[in-house]
């Protein structure tokens, strides 16, 4: 999370602006797996963040451990943690399964994915699904969304894995088509 708010400080810092030609002022976050995790937590943070796009955006068990009580934490980091380590955390430099299931269950409050979506009801948001078993939590969050009032949500599940390996071209659409979108708003 604290790179993402550097790249976003750097983009927004005005000789960085004028150097890569670029308008702070449109800043858009898209992220796929944890960097959706991350895409939806900042922009929740940072009103100045124009629209967020989520391509199977992680979870990462958070809605598990909503309300784990004190004597029962070491637990639920365990089983966390072996849940993390399953899933393969070798993407994640200087990261193991047991610290960051500890980060989990210490921010479970502030990370609480559908709490998220009143702050990011007045932004547009793309939320891309696969078959990779984060729909429904990314669903949930789509339902929040319109709950929030937020009408300028599209969802998009497409029949695939966590790679989108045979739908890239059509994730590229639908990213680029988004993003087109904004430009013509």
């Amino acid at each position: 999370m604290e790179d993402t708010h550097s790249a976003i400080a750097y983009l927004r810092d005005p000789a960085n602006a004028k150097k890569l030609h670029s308008d702070p002022s449109s800043i858009v976050l898209v992220g796929h797996s944890m960097g959706g995790f991350i895409a939806r937590y900042v922009a929740a943070q940072d009103p100045a963040i124009k629209a967020v796009g989520l391509i199977s955006a992680a979870d990462m068990g958070v809605d598990r451990v909503q309300s784990v009580k004190a004597d029962q934490r070491d637990a639920a980091i365990a089983a966390l943690a072996s849940h993390l380590a399953a899933e393969g955390m070798a993407p994640l430099a200087g990261c193991t399964p047991e610290s960051l299931a500890k980060e989990v269950v210490a921010n479970a409050t502030a990370w609480n994915i559908p709490a998220l979506a009143p702050k990011l009801a007045t932004r547009p948001m793309l939320v891309i699904t696969s078959d990779d078993g984060l729909a429904p939590s990314n669903d949930a969050f789509v339902e929040a969304l319109h709950k929030a009032g937020n009408q300028e949500v599209t969802a998009i599940h497409m029949a695939t894995d966590h790679s989108y390996s045979d739908q890239r071209i059509a994730l590229e659409k639908a990213v680029l088509d988004s993003l087109d979108h904004l430009q013509h708003k």
